[in-house]
């Protein structure tokens, strides 16, 4: 699994734009879900990451694909103009779930 993760610096007042902005025009079907995160001390930083089902070659030859280009392109244009910077922006492989066991 890959995870898409990018932090962003937006201008004040955009995140509710940004929300409905960000959104791509058709999901790919390996997207397996994404979120956005709001730092609490300034809520113009926002983290956004997605989940992709697959090897980093796939994710690779998904953003290969001249549909997706296309959609992935109209997207970040539609958002640009609402950010100030970006901080960070990668490609991570997914090492490792952790998920926390109740205690009877």
């Amino acid at each position: 699994m890959q995870c898409l993760l990018t932090v962003r610096r937006l201008k004040p007042g955009a995140f509710e734009e940004f929300r409905k902005d960000w959104a791509p025009d058709k999901w790919h079907k390996r997207m397996v879900r994404a979120y956005h995160l709001r730092n609490q001390d300034d809520p113009d930083e926002v983290v956004t990451f997605a989940l992709f089902e697959g090897s980093a070659e796939e994710l690779d030859a998904m953003r290969d694909e001249l549909k997706w280009m296309a959609g992935e392109d109209r997207r970040l244009r539609r958002i640009a103009a609402l950010e100030e910077s970006v901080l960070a922006s990668g490609a991570y492989d997914v090492i490792d779930e952790i998920v926390p066991v109740p205690e009877p």
